[in-house]
């Protein structure tokens, strides 16, 4: 008989329901039918789970079924299946969870392309079970021992994996038995250090892992007794220890042990724990905390589990409780900041009965500073950017805020703001700011430079970026100097940026009216750039198409209107032909045309601009370029009568 490629082994206690659907997915394998060997074991069903798997196995002869005495877990099964596979690979499936099509076909293949002792392949929640955060990309090799390494961290202990037979038995891998709960954190945590290598698959869903009532596998309880828990997680740890030195790998691997079996239990289950159980929990923690807590875990250590940590090994059980209970609550801790370091509040900060080390609460987390820009305008001959800034978890003190001008290169300018006092708010201490960027931006070299807020208190800075809301309209240019400075569309999420040495364009001068002034002149009126200053001379100029004659005329303010400027030019002795209106901005490049608004259009005129020598004007509105026309009606009369009085009457005779 040929050897199959992998055993699938399915623990089967109290899954009448469901089973049926696990073996389903696997009789379903793209793999080749002869290359699946699947062994079930009824580890004392009463709800007739059995007996359907007898049914299955008369129908399917891939499938091998043994029954046997309840054990109390999926341990003793799930070892019973190991002693009759005979697959290269072995997985485990739970017999309430389902594989997708290709799971096994992908899997196996990875591992013979990488020569990998396991695969974990991507699991999916159903029914509102969470999956483990470690499928985000798939690594065709890796180990839990290379430096740098989250895989130990990151993934679940289930040994719902594909791994390696001779692996298992070459490390003498075999699962916890006559336990609900955690059987399998000695035999995968074993299989990972002792592996040749590690591919994670994240491109496929392999496995869809049930959500249960409970919280655990179909085939367990509750969950382990907190003696037992702990006597398997030290276990874990001391196992780590055999396959590492001290150091930083170490520290990393046991870490997660620390984090999720012992500071993660106690803040999750131990409200809700029986006295007696407390008790033992208590003994458990302290036990692996004196073992394990090095320096190095405590610097990296939440500030809670600091806490925590503290409280079980000092004896402190009601300082536990209240603590535990104010995480329960949902509260954030406030921060206490001094002298550049931060604290979190949890209860008993600086409690002189209780004396936990203000270590313990230190936060090295940066300071969250929340900014929102609601007034972004040029006013006064400067950019005013002015909005609010929430520094989170903070009731006391009141920042100074500072914006500071960044570009590509590490250039800088700041900034300075005008910063009303401080005020309490829910989510912490609250401060609005006024900045205005004035003439002196006429300095900032061209280029694109972002917006952000620098925020300091109590001697903590934290710089971050000032994004526009999409409701905040985005000012025009405005001009420095000779110098353009345009506020830039950023994309969402972006910093708000202005780009400086802008190119001049049409769109910069906005409200752009065209008719007739005083004089029989042509009159351009618009809203032209912001002068932050002393700004440059500007003008309107008309261009003649054919030979580049340029007429000019100053844009100056309306006395009645002081927020337009106008500029009124004469045509009395300009040539015929068409002339082309620009906006011109001394040493800011090149003339723009003058474009009218959306709904401008038509022909205005014409008028007689000047009698001697006789001028006639009229002007074409549209979007493109106003462009102004100039005809001379006593040179056409005279053309044309010329051209009649030419023999012929000044045609050429036809062939």
């Amino acid at each position: 008989m040929t050897q199959p490629l992998v055993s699938v082994i399915i623990p089967v206690y109290q899954c009448r329901d469901t089973v049926g659907g696990a073996l389903e997915s696997v009789f379903a394998q793209s793999l080749p039918a002869e290359q699946v060997e699947v062994i079930a074991v009824d580890d004392g069903s009463t709800d007739g789970g059995g007996e359907l798997l007898d049914e299955l196995a008369r129908a399917h002869d891939r499938l091998t079924v043994v029954h046997q005495p309840n054990s109390g877990g999926a341990g003793a099964p799930r070892n019973r299946g190991l002693e009759l596979a005979s697959g290269t690979f072995v997985f485990f499936l739970d017999a309430d969870d389902r594989l997708g099509p290709e799971a096994l076909e992908r899997m196996t293949a990875m591992a013979e392309r990488n020569g990998t002792d396991i695969v974990l392949g991507k699991q999916v929640g159903t029914g509102g079970r969470k999956a483990p955060k470690v499928f985000d990309r798939s690594v065709e090799r890796t180990h839990v021992l290379d430096p740098g390494s989250d895989l130990f961290g990151r993934m679940s202990m289930a040994a719902l994996q594909l791994f390696r037979r001779s692996l298992v038995e070459r490390a003498g891998l075999r699962f916890t038995e006559g336990l609900v709960a955690h059987e399998d954190q000695l035999f995968t945590a074993g299989a990972y250090l002792n592996a040749g290598g590690v591919s994670v698959l994240a491109d496929y869903d392999c496995y869809y892992w049930a959500a249960r009532e409970d919280g655990s596998s179909a085939t367990q309880g509750a969950g382990a007794p907190p003696a037992d828990l702990y006597a398997i997680i030290g276990r874990a740890m001391r196992q780590v220890a055999d396959h590492t030195e001290p150091g930083e790998t170490r520290e990393r691997l046991n870490r997660r042990y620390l984090r999720l079996e012992v500071f993660g239990r106690l803040d999750r289950l131990y409200l809700d724990s029986s006295p007696d159980d407390r008790k033992v929990t208590l003994t458990g923690c302290r036990e692996l905390l004196e073992e394990w807590y090095t320096p190095a875990q405590r610097e990296l250590a939440h500030p809670l589990h600091r806490v925590i940590g503290h409280c079980v090994l000092h004896d402190l059980e009601d300082e536990l409780l209240e603590v535990l209970r104010f995480r329960r609550g949902g509260s954030r801790p406030r921060l206490h900041l001094e002298d550049g370091r931060a604290y979190l509040k949890y209860p008993f900060f600086r409690d002189a009965a209780v004396r936990i080390p203000d270590a313990c609460f230190a936060s090295p987390a940066p300071l969250v500073v929340l900014p929102a820009l609601t007034r972004l305008a040029w006013e006064d001959g400067a950019l005013l950017a002015g909005g609010r800034v929430v520094v989170r978890d903070v009731d006391e003190g009141s920042p100074t805020v500072r914006l500071l001008l960044e570009d590509g290169d590490g250039g800088r300018r700041a900034v300075e703001c005008e910063t009303v006092s401080a005020a309490p708010a829910d989510e912490g201490v609250e401060a609005s700011f006024t900045a205005a960027v004035g003439p002196e931006a006429a300095d900032l070299p061209d280029g694109r430079w972002t917006l952000h807020i620098e925020v300091s208190l109590s001697g903590h800075v934290r710089t971050v970026p000032l994004v526009r809301p999409r409701d905040l309209p985005l000012p025009r240019a405005a001009l420095a100097g000779t110098r353009l400075l345009r506020p830039v569309r950023a994309r969402a999420g972006e910093p708000l940026a202005l780009e400086a040495g802008a190119s001049l364009t049409s769109a910069d001068f906005g409200d752009v009216e065209v008719g007739w002034g005083p004089g029989r002149r042509v009159r351009v009126r618009a809203d032209a750039p912001p002068v932050l200053g002393d700004g440059p001379a500007m003008s309107v100029q008309l261009h003649h198409a054919d030979d580049g004659t340029t007429i000019s005329a100053p844009l100056e303010a309306a006395p009645d209107d002081p927020s337009h400027l106008r500029a009124d030019l004469s045509l009395a002795g300009a040539r015929p032909g068409r002339w082309r209106a620009r906006f011109a901005v001394d040493g800011a490049g090149e003339p723009v045309p003058v474009r009218l608004p959306a709904e401008g259009g038509g022909v205005l005129g014409p008028v007689t601009a000047s009698v001697v020598p006789p001028r006639r004007v009229h002007v074409k509105m549209d979007r493109r370029t106003a462009t102004v026309h100039v005809t001379a009606p006593m040179g056409s009369l005279a053309r044309r009568t010329w051209r009649r009085l030419l023999p012929g009457g000044g045609t050429k005779p036809r062939p």
